[in-house]
């Protein structure tokens, strides 16, 4: 798969940029704060729906527009297999500042759940170790984000699962305040297991798959680093168990999980809120048989991170049959000419690599033959 036009139109600090790119290699110069990462966080939005930096879509928006109102777009053609696909998401901001966030595929209006995964792409940057030493909810993206590009219907059900998880908060919270009954709360165990089951039963199966992708990458960047990962459920007491020692079906783990809520029914109503479930799932990165959140350094850390997004372009290919696009954000700044080397031998087998970088004397062209060179200049788009 390939990107072969980008627009973005009032998008952060890109007013109107227009570029059109190549297969192979894409690199993007200039200095820091001038647009590098926007123009690839665009490209990201392109296979996510969502920024992968920030939550609130007005970040997104131009800083004029945000005062007077006015339109925000995105909009990529990539070409898989002699077949364009055109992706394209609008925001009409008014100037009281409400905003209408739209998709559409090839000219039709779809949904956000429609949108994910008809272009996809892998990005990687700095920020990317957070994934080891950061809360879970940074590994609970991760997983999220990958298993949505190879399974559209993986978006369905963690919206469903987080409706029926406010219901049965809301009814705990009425609970302790003497407003409704405890007998109610098993209707909602009930709904909760079923939707939990499915994202619990994918979540296992990816985590065995990049654990194994993982590791060969790791190796194959330092000889000496041996990675696992371990996924620790939050389905009670010792359930990791269950999942490191079997692989149980949905059934099973609809009734596991359904069993271990009933337990937790006192907790729950104390706290007024759900204490276990996907919303609480984590995975342990475990490095040279430690964990690698406190043993790793920060070299150590990246090339881990990367063999994670390694991974995760390697799982989006074998299930889907496509090729990623691989985003690598300023990812040469922190490692030396034998790491920079290795970094750019795995990732040439890709159809299409974007690579950016403050410092253009990184990129060694005689390893990246026929590149096609950009710089960025305060949102402008220029090539070189």
């Amino acid at each position: 798969m390939k990107l072969k036009t980008l627009s973005l139109s009032n998008y952060r600090n890109h007013k109107d940029s227009s570029i059109d790119l190549q297969e192979g290699f894409n690199i993007f110069s200039g200095l820091n704060g001038q647009g590098k990462s926007n123009l690839f966080e665009g490209i990201y939005l392109l296979s996510i729906a969502k920024s992968s930096r920030v939550s609130n879509d007005k970040f997104l928006i131009s800083n004029s527009l945000l005062e007077k109102g006015g339109h925000t777009q995105v909009l990529g053609i990539a070409e898989e297999k002699n077949r364009n696909i055109k992706a394209q998401i609008d925001y009409d901001i008014s100037k009281n500042a409400d905003l209408i966030k739209t998709f559409r595929i090839n000219g039709v209006l779809v949904s956000n759940q429609e949108f994910v995964g008809n272009i996809n792409s892998v990005f990687f940057d700095t920020d990317d170790i957070s994934i080891i030493s950061g809360p879970p909810l940074i590994r609970r993206k991760y997983l999220n984000i990958l298993l949505s590009q190879i399974n559209n219907d993986h978006v369905k059900n963690l919206q469903r699962y987080q409706k029926v998880l406010f219901q049965r908060n809301s009814l705990l919270k009425n609970i302790k305040d003497g407003k409704s009954n405890e007998k109610e709360i098993e209707f909602w165990d009930n709904r909760l297991s079923e939707e939990a089951a499915n994202i619990f039963f994918e979540r296992n199966k990816i985590i065995k798959t990049i654990k194994n992708s993982s590791k060969e990458f790791a190796r194959n960047f330092n000889e000496k680093i041996n990675l696992n990962i371990k996924y620790l459920p939050k389905m009670g007491r010792n359930s990791e168990n269950k999942f490191l020692e079997e692989e149980p079906s949905i059934d099973e783990i609809k009734l596991i999980f359904y069993q271990a809520l009933k337990k937790t029914h006192s907790r729950d109503i104390d706290q007024r809120i759900t204490t276990i479930g996907p919303h609480r799932d984590d995975f342990e990165i475990i490095f040279n048989d430690a964990p690698a959140s406190i043993t790793a350094s920060r070299g150590q850390s990246r090339i881990i991170s990367l063999s994670l997004k390694l991974s995760e372009a390697k799982e989006i290919k074998n299930i889907t049959e496509r090729k990623p696009i691989l985003i690598l954000d300023d990812i040469f700044s922190e490692l030396d000419e034998k790491m920079r080397t290795k970094v750019v031998t795995e990732i040439l087998d890709f159809d299409q690599i974007l690579l950016s970088t403050a410092d253009i004397s990184l990129i060694d062209k005689t390893k990246i033959m026929d590149g096609k060179y950009f710089s960025i200049n305060d949102g402008k788009v220029n090539i070189d």
